[in-house]
């Protein structure tokens, strides 16, 4: 698998972080709090030690260039989700599976169809389509749905400099919290 397919499964394999849900609500938030503080704990270790980076990478080879100086986007990720977590549900799912999942989709079809552009159309549309179906099967309704898959592509595509990652989770929640 390439660096960039392991990134996407990575990515899109995070959404574990939504099985403490099914035990209860403060398991939950609990467990997305050490989660991000311990993915904040590693990156510390990361960017402190090259030799510890050079570990890492050649272990999970799915570091970007610029993440060699900066946090990586799974620090962000995990940041992202435990912002999102404090909503109540359906919210919470619904902003952790478009953050899980979005993201990879947009990546996937936009290398696969968007004309070598970084961020494209079509992996906006499969942004918002990806977070069109997590709201619904969320139980937030279609309406409610349209609208947090216009946030999540919207975030996922002009995010500027802040990771998107950070972003997705925590914009999606809000947007289904407020409408729903």
């Amino acid at each position: 698998m390439s660096a960039v397919g392991l990134r996407r499964t990575l990515h899109a394999a995070s959404a574990v972080v939504l099985l403490p849900a099914l035990y209860s609500g403060s398991a939950f938030r609990l467990g997305l709090l050490w989660v991000a503080v311990l993915a904040a704990l590693v990156e510390f270790v990361r960017l402190a030690s090259p030799r510890v980076h050079r570990g890492m990478a050649t272990l999970l080879p799915v570091y970007r260039a610029h993440e060699t100086h900066r946090p990586n986007g799974a620090l962000w990720l995990a940041f992202g989700y435990a912002l999102a977590g404090w909503l109540a549900m359906p919210a919470a799912l619904a902003g952790i599976l478009a953050g899980a999942l979005a993201d990879p989709a947009a990546s996937w079809m936009g290398g696969r169809w968007g004309k070598g552009a970084p961020k494209s159309w079509v992996g906006s549309g499969a942004a918002f389509l990806v977070t069109l179906a997590v709201t619904a099967a969320a139980g937030a309704g279609l309406s409610v749905g349209v609208a947090a898959g216009l946030v999540g592509a919207a975030l996922e595509r002009w995010s500027g400099p802040i990771d998107d990652n950070l972003l997705i989770a925590p914009g999606v929640a809000a947007t289904v919290a407020l409408l729903a």
